[in-house]
């Protein structure tokens, strides 16, 4: 039998273009320079085209390299409500996101990795990860209202702005109308966050 991985949704190259020059360091246009960047052909710190923060950021996050079997520890719950990432501020983003261990274990790679803040709140997702709890509907509007409270997010910044994975789109609507925040929709990737983040 084949085991299969879970998809970590890597970072493509017209993803990681985005945040690149058009041209410089001897690619032709972004998406051949982001191309460069994946097949580790050249760092983006070497790049003198590249914002140095988003160099570093780019870089850390292509060095992480997970593959995970589909297996049981998927549906392992993380027991904290909140997670800090690199000393966040009253003005770091606030991301919501599933309660799966293996969720967490990897965008904490990822942001740390890039040296990015960032404040973490885990919801009730019967320890899916994101993306199988937007398909199975395990995430609403009340379960975050729920995860907002239960954070103490609001003794750590007086923000009511949140982030949620573009795979949840959809939710925008409803998780605004009954949090009374406002809801971004950030991309798919994890991967991609913290160049994301970085831009805003």
């Amino acid at each position: 039998m084949t085991i299969k991985e879970i998809d970590l949704y890597w970072m493509k190259a017209e993803d990681l273009a985005r945040y690149l020059p058009e041209e410089g360091c001897g690619a032709q246009s972004a998406k051949e320079l982001a191309q460069m960047l994946i097949d580790k052909k050249l760092k983006a710190a070497d790049c003198d085209k590249i914002d140095g923060k988003m160099a570093e950021a780019i870089d850390g996050v292509l060095s992480v390299d997970i593959r995970l079997p589909e297996s049981d520890p998927m549906q392992q719950k993380v027991p904290e409500r909140l997670y800090e990432y690199n000393s966040p501020d009253a003005d770091s983003p606030i991301i919501v996101t599933g309660n799966s261990i293996i969720t967490h274990q990897i965008l904490g790679l990822i942001l740390n990795a890039a040296r990015v803040k960032a404040f973490v709140i885990p919801l009730d997702t019967m320890g899916f990860t994101y993306d199988n709890a937007v398909a199975g509907r395990n995430i609403t509007p009340m379960q975050v209202m729920k995860g907002l409270n239960d954070s103490g997010i609001s003794n750590k910044t007086p923000s009511k702005r949140m982030i949620i994975g573009g795979l949840g789109e959809s939710l925008k609507g409803s998780i605004e109308r009954v949090t009374r925040w406002t809801v971004e929709v950030g991309p798919v990737s994890g991967y991609e966050l913290p160049l994301y983040l970085l831009r805003k």
